[in-house]
This record gives structure tokens, sequence and C-alpha cells, in this order.
């Protein structure tokens, strides 16, 4: 079983990061953490030069983020509450996602190597409540609708994923109910 972690903060080794490796210890999989804030993610400009190939033009860590993806049995993201998530992580989905409507115009049968992969969602913010939410119910619209891929909810509340509260770096491991529900939910991915 591989896990492919994805942390769409900015901000390295921050509260994205810190709950989402404590979610993973103890787990016996073989299991990889990318954190964009280490890695290069340009926009996409649309050019559409993608449709023949199903490989991006720009030169930054997109194709390499799009293969440990392929590669992974399931991905887990962590991202803060931004307005209402990251815009380097909307830009991975936003690249990723060109990929796959390029090709399908000219192979509207093909299927995506996405499509119908595990993923489960993780949601840190300074309070919490109904903008956490937001930010979660936009992640799993944009990761289902641009890379095809199967979300796998919790079973309570909001069931979409795991909203963690904590502001300052290292606060969120304080929330304990958020990191069982994490592993709760890693565990069903695992399955």
């Amino acid at each position: 079983m591989r896990i492919l972690g994805l942390v769409g903060s900015q901000r390295k080794d921050g509260n994205s990061y810190l709950i989402l490796k404590e979610a993973l210890e103890g787990f016996e999989a073989e299991m990889e953490i990318i954190q964009l804030a280490e890695v290069n993610v340009k926009w996409c400009d649309a050019c559409g030069l993608c449709k023949s190939t199903m490989r991006c033009v720009i030169e930054d860590d997109v194709e390499f983020i799009f293969n440990k993806m392929k590669e992974a049995d399931v991905v887990i993201i962590s991202t803060p509450r931004y307005l209402p998530i990251p815009s380097k992580f909307m830009a991975l989905i936003e690249r990723i996602g060109a990929l796959y409507h390029y090709y399908s115009e000219t192979d509207p049968n093909f299927k995506f190597p996405l499509e119908g992969k595990p993923f489960g969602l993780l949601v840190v913010s300074a309070g919490g409540g109904r903008q956490a939410l937001e930010a979660l119910k936009e992640l799993a619209f944009q990761v289902i609708h641009c890379w095809r891929m199967k979300l796998v909810t919790v079973d309570s509340y909001p069931y979409l994923g795991v909203l963690a509260k904590g502001e300052e770096v290292g606060e969120v491991l304080e929330d304990e109910g958020a990191i069982d529900q994490a592993r709760k939910l890693i565990k069903k991915l695992m399955i």
C-alpha cells in the first residue's frame, strides 16, 4: 500500500503538515508527504499543448507530483483554510485537471490515470466552524471534478473530511479529536 500525502500550505512544516504526519504514524504502508511549500507549481496558461501528449510543457514540479499521485494507491490531502483554499494548491488542481480536460477532447473514451483513485481530506483553520467547512466543500468539489478521484468520507460530521483547529504552529496537535478522526479516515483509505 502506497499512501501519498499532499500538503497544500505555503508554510513548510506548519499545522497542515503536522496533523498529517501525526495521523500517519503507526500505519504499515509506504508513505510519502509532499509539501507544496517545497516545490515549484506555476499557473496553467491554457495553451492546450498537452492535448496530444497529456504532458504539460511548463517546466516546474507538477509532472513530478502527478507521477507520485499515479504511483500511489491512495492520496490524503491536508491543507489550511485560506479563501477558501491556498492558491498554490488551486494551481496544482488546475494544472493536473487541464491534462484531463485537453486530452479528453482528443479521446473522450480514455481513462484518466487518477480516475477513481481514493482520496481523503483534512482542513486546518484557526477558528474551525463554517469557514473551514466551506474550504472542505470547495476542495472536495475541485478534486472530484478536476482530477476525477473518489472521495472517501468520514463517519461523522462534517462527513466530507476532517476539520482540525490550530492557529499557532503545533497547536493542531492539541486537537486530539481531529487526529483520531484523521486516523480513522486513513484506515478507511487503506481498505
